[in-house]
This record gives structure tokens, C-alpha cells and sequence, in this order.
């Protein structure tokens, strides 16, 4: 009997912050992410006084906030207390002294997602047919449950199965699970946490690293870990790989619960990394789990998955048994718009591939 495992980072399936929408990685939508991040930072402080009012005020009056006029990526959503006021002359000045006056956070704007995009991700994940496809970028689980019935049952490629946990990053892209199989438990990691140096505690994980008991034929257990490692889109190079280490590090430590001689065991989704990149290393030289493109037919080189056509970002690692039982591995690429590569027909435009990354799967003899 074969059993395909599959991972793909779906771009969300319905809607998506707009912000998201930009070229990813692109200078646009880091410079905007990086004043986001910054200002959800100040916002956070107990106390606005000199600097960082002055710092809040210029962030708030850069993306339209004094003119009324807003910006196309994110508002303020403010459930009590009034933040900032606005004067005749359009100057922005704050109301409040710190974060325990007011109530309220930053909030990405989203928008639907191109229908025909939609349709494509159903295109890949049809031509595919895995039996578990892990997903990377699902906005929540009735949204997975709606693209399976509306999206995926009309192409012959439904699942019985879906699961998602919401993860810690606010603009809904979760990880979650597709499957053919039962899923017998999810045992969450959102909540581990780490200690800063000034003794502050942060999660660890930027979304989540779920743990899936998924039953097989055979009495066996198949368990799979889900990720979606820190991106490369904000933030500094070396805060960003200082964090996907510390992610890479925690899921070695769970993967330590684990007889990878003899489980089957499946570390799957969206790296943000290449493999020679120091962030991933912790998780690449665990004993006795091997990313599936080192299986001896593996024929589709080179190993790229995403629209760049350079990098490898997206990885199926299998314990010893997962890895013994393939018998082919391929990247499915048809749904990305990439120069001088096949492409399904119903890719056009960029407005609607399917996503920015391929469909890795790995076929298994049970």
C-alpha cells in the first residue's frame, strides 16, 4: 500500500492581509512591516512619555492616521479609551500616558484572495493527492473545512480530516492538516516560552508546532510536527535567524520524546531558511531524521520550492522508518508563475498562482 505525505504553504485560501500581497521579501513590504512591528513595540510600553510618544506620534501621523485618510495595511482597532486626537491643522497629538490607559491593538487589513489563485492551490493540491498534506498559511480551520468542500471535493481531492490550531501570529496564517487517516490527538506548542536577558518571557514559536497522531493501516502510528519557522520579511537578518534558531533548538527538544530509529515520525512545513543556513542546523543534523530529497531517486534537481527559483524553503524530514519505506519524491511547481518553467494554464499572473511556494510531497510503501 503507498501512503504520500505532502507540506505546502498555501498563501491563505480566502483572505489574506493586504500587506501580504506584496512581493514577498520585497523592500515595500518590509520597510512597512518593520514600522508595524515597531510600532506594536512602543505601543506595549508602560509609559509614552519623550521618546517614545514622539516615535508613536510619527508612525501614526507616516501612514495617514492625522489625515483621516488611514493606509491600505493596517488600522487600530481601540475597544476603550481614546488613543490620540487630531487638531484642525491635522497635527496628531496622544491621549494617553501608557499602555495601561487604553485598550486596543494593531490590526492588519486583509482582502479576498483572487478566485481564480483559489482555484489554483486546489489545482496543485488535486494534481498532487497526497494522503497528509501538511499546511502552511491556512487562515483557520472553517476555512479549511470551506475550501475542502467548496475547492477540493469538486476536483476529486477532498479530505475527510482537517485540523488546525490557531497559532500566536495575528494575520491568520496557521499551520495545519489535511489527512486521509484519523487524526487521533494534536498536542500544541504555543504557549513554550523562553526568558530575555531582562527576564521578559516570549513564545518561542512565530505561529505553532503541533504535534498530529495520525493512525495508519497496520496498527500504525504516523506523528507529524508542523512548522513555520521565522520569515525572512521584517525584522533583521540576525534577529530573525537568532529567533528560527531558537525554534530549529526547542523542536529538536521535543523530537527528543521520540525513538527516531523506530517511530514514524514527519518534521514538515515552511523553514523561512536554506539548508546551509546555521538557523536550521540544530534541526537538519538530528540523528536518524533525513529530509526526503536525500533519497537516492530523487531525480527533480535542483531542490528549489520557492518562486525565486533559487531557494529551498520548504522541507519533509522522516525518522528512520518514514525515510526506509520512499520509494519517489517530487516538487510539485505547476501552480507558481516562475520564467521558463511549466505552469498549469490557469496560471497567468502573478495576482493568481497559486502561492509563492511549490508542494513537496514523498510517497511511502506501507
Amino acid at each position: 500500500m503507498k501512503l504520500r505525505l505532502a507540506t505546502y504553504n498555501l498563501n491563505n485560501l480566502f483572505r489574506r492581509p493586504k500587506l501580504l500581497q506584496l512581493a514577498g521579501f520585497s523592500p515595500a513590504a518590509k520597510a512597512v512591516l518593520d514600522d508595524i512591528d515597531r510600532l506594536t513595540t512602543l505601543l506595549a510600553r508602560d509609559n509614552y512619555t519623550g521618546t517614545t510618544g514622539q516615535e508613536i506620534v510619527a508612525l501614526l501621523t507616516r501612514y495617514g492616521f492625522a489625515s483621516g485618510k488611514g493606509n491600505p495595511w493596517f488600522g487600530l482597532n481601540l475597544a476603550k479609551g481614546k488613543l490620540f486626537s487630531v487638531s484642525k491643522q491635522k497635527a496628531l497629538s496622544l491621549k494617553v500616558a501608557g499602555r495601561g490607559d487604553w485598550i486596543g491593538w494593531v490590526e492588519l487589513k486583509s482582502e479576498d484572495v483572487d478566485d481564480e489563485s483559489t482555484r489554483n492551490t486546489g489545482r496543485v493540491i488535486a494534481a498532487v493527492q497526497a494522503d497528509i498534506l501538511g499546511v502552511v498559511e491556512a487562515e483557520s480551520r472553517p476555512a479549511l473545512v470551506r475550501f475542502n468542500d467548496q475547492v477540493l471535493k469538486p476536483q476529486h481531492a477532498e479530505y475527510p480530516h482537517a485540523q488546525l490550531v490557531d497559532g500566536n501570529d495575528p494575520r491568520g496564517i496557521d499551520v495545519g492538516l489535511y489527512s486521509r487517516h484519523e487524526i487521533r490527538s494534536v498536542r500544541s506548542h504555543v504557549d513554550d516560552s523562553y526568558k530575555d536577558t531582562a527576564g521578559r518571557a516570549h513564545t518561542i514559536f512565530s505561529r505553532d508546532c503541533p504535534e498530529y497522531e495520525i493512525a495508519l493501516p497496520g496498527k500504525k502510528t504516523l506523528w507529524w510536527l508542523a512548522n513555520h519557522f521565522k520569515s525572512q520579511g521584517y525584522g533583521t537578518p540576525q534577529s530573525n535567524d537568532a529567533r528560527r534558531l531558537r525554534q530549529t533548538a526547542r523542536v529538536r527538544e521535543i523530537l527528543g520524546r521520540y525513538d527516531l530509529k523506530k517511530d514514524w515520525v514527519v518534521v514538515a512545513g515552511d523553514f523561512n531558511a536554506d539548508p546551509a543556513s546555521a538557523s536550521l542546523k540544530p534541526l537538519l543534523t538530528v540523528p536518524h531524521l533525513r529530509d526526503v530529497f536525500e533519497f537516492a531517486g530523487f531525480k527533480q534537481q535542483p531542490r528549489w520550492t520557492y518562486h525565486s527559483g533559487k531557494q529551498q524553503l520548504d522541507y519533509l524530514l522522516g525518522s528512520d522508518p518514514v525515510f526506509a519505506a520512499i520509494q519517489a519524491v517530487g516538487i510539485e511547481r505547476r501552480g507558481m508563475l516562475v520564467k521558463n518553467e511549466a505552469r498549469f494554464s490557469q496560471v497567468t499572473g502573478p495576482q493568481n498562482e497559486a502561492s509563492d511556494h511549490a508542494c513537496v510531497w514523498a510517497d511511502l510503501a506501507l
